[in-house]
């Protein structure tokens, strides 16, 4: 059992191991439990449970390697195969250990050579930054605030592309070059001078446009407001009418998680798809966009999943298992525990308008949304929901979340959110998509990638119809609500869970619907039972001239 996380898709395993060691008599005492604190505390202390060894795993960093990488990327760059020789400096830079910053400066400044050859110049100029911060060697740093200077001028930041090439003269004292090649570069760059003071002098700096910042409130349509009654639930309906194209809503998620095989192409943070990624200082496995994606994730989340993510990725479990965990990690013990009385005294049933105004990071906004009653869950379910909730527990615990909190009270009431969470997110998460391109706009290649998982607050209180109203589309992990038809005031605003009318007939659809997510369809095409399209076209309905 202590080798067992060490093995690919583990935890189906481990699962099996724990139910195969209960008796008849251990199902009676665990169906008998009445919170979710009290079944994870049940469950941790079972002896097969106890014995599963999860800890940190150090990132695989090596020098030679990294190197060697180097060193081919250096190839590629001679023979002008821009991208290729990113994609190398890009894998030197994953595996450089951290206290190698000589060897990092010198990759980040090869790595702005590269992105600066492939014009993507606000990358190149951020690499530069690095570099130079990194303790890029003194006699070389010309290159950089040339190149800097370059990056600046194709900008059209006149500005700084000015103080850029005054920088390259100042640098060139410090480089040992040949006379000629010193007087050549201070030459160019003195002309370069002349002609950018002429430009600021008569045109000023050039305005770059700035990037409208991600707030942390979800935006709504004015005429989108929600309704509840004991048949459907909480359902979005319009308060007025809704046109055609319109936004709905635009939401950043409560917690996001990529899969494995998205790891290595987007940002850990925002899931932006990047170029020339940054990592964690510790690891390889997390890469992001930004120096400000990263600080988020080492504020919060990361800094207990470093080491631990390995583990997720390897034990086999859905993405809804990493959220989980994530919805735990991004706030600390304290945040819990302290919300802990004010959840057990109202049951996390907050007045609908009281929870619209929590920001989507509270934990209070997202822990009565749906979930199926503990009364109508086979307890073979809810004791597996369980064993999962504790083998996410331990790998908190091996990320050093507890901190100074190492009581069994405090691990047992953190293993109860966990189960909490795993509940609500099993009929709240939504799939994150990407987009990709084909060879043309409009060609039959383009395709949709599933990337990662999310929760988002808003989003999640839409109903299902077989006959959307909307249709949802992501930029990075942000979600946008668009309306593919006219709604109505009163009309519910309904997305779609999965089963479509066209595509499927209402047995199938209603056979998914209630295997999954435990109710059953009753939107307009499943009570008058619509026909397929492959149906419209047998009937001839099409030659009709309809």
């Amino acid at each position: 059992m202590e080798n067992i996380v060490k093995t690919q898709d583990f935890f189906k395993t481990f699962c099996n191991n724990v139910l195969n060691s209960m008796s008849t008599e251990d199902f009676d005492k665990f169906a008998k439990l009445s919170n979710d604190r009290d079944r994870c505390e049940f469950v941790s202390n079972l002896t097969t449970v106890k014995s599963l060894n999860v800890t940190r795993e150090k990132s695989v960093k090596n020098l030679d390697k990294a190197l060697a990488l180097k060193k081919e990327g250096n190839t590629a760059f001679q023979n002008k195969e821009w991208r290729k020789a990113l994609d190398l400096y890009n894998q030197s830079y994953f595996i450089t250990p951290n206290d190698q910053e000589g060897d990092l400066a010198v990759i980040f400044a090869n790595r702005s050579a590269a992105l600066y050859h492939m014009e993507k110049h606000d990358l190149a100029l951020k690499d530069i930054a690095r570099a130079i911060e990194a303790n890029y060697p003194k006699e070389m740093r010309y290159k950089l605030k040339e190149r800097e200077a370059k990056c600046f001028l194709a900008q059209e930041k006149h500005a700084e592309a000015l103080q850029a090439f005054k920088n390259t003269i100042t640098a060139l004292d410090d480089a040992n070059l040949p006379e000629e090649k010193f007087a050549k570069m201070e030459r160019d760059a003195q002309i370069m001078i002349k002609m950018l003071t002429k430009t600021v002098e008569k045109c000023g700096n050039q305005k770059t446009k700035q990037k409208p910042k991600k707030g942390d409130v979800s935006q709504m349509h004015t005429s989108l407001t929600f309704d509840y009654n004991e048949s459907e639930g909480r359902f979005a309906k319009a308060s007025g009418d809704i046109n055609v194209g319109e936004t709905i809503v635009a939401e950043l998620p409560h917690c996001s998680a990529l899969l494995e095989r998205s790891a290595q192409k987007h940002c850990h943070n925002c899931f932006s798809r990047f170029l020339a990624p940054i990592c964690c200082t510790t690891c390889s496995d997390a890469l992001f966009c930004s120096n400000d994606c990263r600080s988020i994730a080492m504020k919060s989340y990361h800094k207990y999943e470093c080491g631990i993510l390995p583990i997720l990725w390897r034990s086999g479990t859905s993405i809804i298992c990493h959220l989980s965990l994530r919805a735990l990690a991004q706030r600390d013990v304290e945040y819990f525990l302290q919300i802990r009385d004010e959840l057990r005294e109202n049951g996390g049933d907050y007045p609908f308008e009281h929870r619209l105004k929590f920001s989507n990071s509270d934990y209070r906004k997202i822990c009565n949304l749906f979930k199926v009653d503990v009364k109508n869950r086979s307890v073979n379910d809810l004791f597996q929901h369980t064993v999962m909730a504790s083998f996410l527990t331990s790998c908190l615990k091996a990320g050093d979340y507890f901190g100074d909190h190492q009581d069994q009270d405090t691990y047992h009431e953190m293993g109860g959110f966990v189960l909490r969470t795993l509940q609500v997110l099993q009929f709240n998460t939504h799939e994150v998509f990407e987009l990709q391109a084909g060879k043309t706009p409009l060609s039959p290649d383009r395709k949709t990638i599933f990337i990662g998982g999310a929760l988002y607050p808003t989003v999640a209180l839409f109903n299902h119809s077989c006959d959307p109203g909307v249709v949802r589309y992501f930029r990075g992990n942000r979600v946008f609500v668009h309306a593919i038809k006219n709604i109505k005031a009163g009309d519910i605003v309904a997305e779609n869970y999965g089963p479509l009318y066209t595509q499927e007939d209402r047995e199938q659809r209603r056979t998914t619907l209630k295997q999954i997510y435990f109710f059953d369809c009753m939107c307009i095409p499943c009570q008058e039972n619509w026909p397929l399209f492959a149906d419209f076209e047998h009937s001839g309905f099409w030659r009709s001239g309809f």
